[in-house]
């Protein structure tokens, strides 16, 4: 489904694109590349490829996954595509780890048996290239910018691009349209940071807004962005949303 220019939604449980579970999962049409952000639970990851095919994409050109955390329903199709396709999976250190070895074993939690397993149940999987803040990344003619943003996650990262003189952002479910937030129970999100993190997508002068959940928004998406800030920096709780 292409959503506007460079920019497809190619997978979503929610609206039927791919298995029930999936996150959002966007296509990044660079030209003579594509990138991938998230990549569902892997129930069927071909049917990502699908919907590509659907939209006129050539999966050849598919170089690239930036993962912007390592919950199942993002990542755990990670290891498929890398074996299958040769995709080069990219995420924040701390993901990386977390892909790797487990979010349990990352986070130092070792729980009664049984407790907690939904968020540990993602498939390990190598990570080619670790992400720092600030870093800029080429995607065919795009280029996309790595923000190390926690709070849903202690590695949470948006990826920022501009296409026709419009600035987008892949926010993952770090902040989602009218300013909803993702806190989960300590301690698989980073509240202490989660305020650090949005900052860092302050005053950026966003258009599009593309959360890995509910709706995205083609245009003013820095006000949903500035509504979470605005949150946090009044005495009130912010409004949650518990996706992982």
């Amino acid at each position: 489904m292409k959503l506007t220019q460079g920019i497809h939604l190619c997978g979503s449980g929610a609206f039927g694109l791919t298995p029930a579970g999936d996150c959002h999962c966007y296509v990044l049409d660079g030209g003579s590349e594509l990138a991938l952000i998230d990549c569902g639970l892997a129930g069927n990851p071909q049917a990502i490829l699908l919907q590509m095919e659907k939209d006129g994409l050539d999966i050849g050109k598919l170089k690239y996954l930036f993962l912007t955390h390592a919950h199942p329903d993002h990542a755990n199709g990670s290891a498929w595509l890398r074996e299958h396709l040769g995709v080069q999976v990219a995420a924040s250190a701390f993901e990386a780890r977390v892909m790797e070895q487990g979010l349990l074993e990352t986070l130092g939690v070792h729980p009664e048996p049984g407790l907690y397993e939904q968020f540990d149940s993602m498939g390990r999987s190598r990570v080619d290239r670790i992400i720092e803040d600030d870093e800029e990344m080429q995607v065919g003619e795009l280029r996309v910018r790595a923000l190390l943003t926690p709070g849903h996650t202690a590695g949470s990262t948006s990826y920022e691009v501009e296409i026709g003189g419009r600035r987008h952002v892949f926010v993952g479910d770090e902040v989602f349209y009218q300013g909803f937030v993702s806190v989960l129970t300590a301690p698989f999100s980073d509240y202490e940071h989660y305020y650090e993190g949005l900052k860092r997508l302050k005053g950026r002068g966003v258009d599009g807004l593309f959360p890995s959940h509910l709706m995205w928004t083609l245009q003013d998406g820095q006000k949903h962005i500035d509504k979470a800030l605005w949150d946090f920096e009044v005495p009130q709780r912010p409004n949650l949303k518990p996706f992982s």
